[in-house]
């Protein structure tokens, strides 16, 4: 079974909450249903982008790795706007941009009231197959307020992560809410040094 890890990481310029999720399921796989809108209904909220962005369409639709990699420059260069997404929670809505976009590697957005969230797959190796290390991120400008997001957001993100795993037909460690309350309010801190040092040995 696969179960979540989440930590802080104090980085030179801010502080994230970080959630790893193990997933015994091939980074392809994993990007797709992470990027299908109606599959985001299942553990979080289908979404729609920004139809005159033709990169962030790309992507959807086709996964062009390149589009991405062009829009960031354009944005860079010409000051276009970044793709915009909006994710359908039934009696509202939540509006944020695409800040940046991989194809089976990242993908990064801000969203109003959450600020910038990431979530990043990473390749590992098993003995009976190929898997993914889901990276999920929250940034935050200092530990203190990485601390408070954590305590308010961890446990909600935390849940939805798990649901996702269900989505790809993982079993998963289950937790309640008093669990996730607890954990997510004392949450060990981690230097980005530690982080990357563990990462490479993963």
């Amino acid at each position: 079974m696969t179960a979540t890890s989440p930590r802080l990481v104090n980085w030179e310029n801010g502080t994230d909450l970080v959630i790893e999720l193990p997933l015994a399921v091939d980074a392809a796989t994993v990007w797709a249903r992470l990027i299908d809108s109606e599959t985001a209904g299942s553990w979080f909220a289908s979404f729609t982008v920004d139809d005159a962005a033709a990169e962030a369409d790309s992507v959807d639709a086709s996964g062009d790795e390149a589009t991405d990699a062009d829009a960031d420059e354009t944005s860079g260069a010409g000051g276009n706007s970044n793709p915009a997404i909006t994710f359908d929670l039934g009696e509202t809505q939540l509006h944020g941009e695409i800040l940046s976009c991989e194809v089976e590697d990242h993908v990064l957005v801000e969203l109003e009231d959450f600020g910038v969230l990431g979530m990043q797959l990473l390749g590992l190796e098993l003995t009976d197959g190929d898997a993914t290390l889901l990276v999920f991120t929250q940034s935050a400008p200092d530990v203190e307020s990485a601390r408070l997001k954590a305590a308010d957001f961890g446990p909600m993100w935390d849940t939805h992560l798990r649901l996702f795993a269900r989505v790809l037909g993982l079993e998963v460690v289950e937790a309640d809410e008093s669990e996730l309350l607890a954990l997510y309010a004392d949450l060990e801190l981690e230097d980005s040094q530690d982080a990357e040092s563990g990462a490479n040995e993963a």
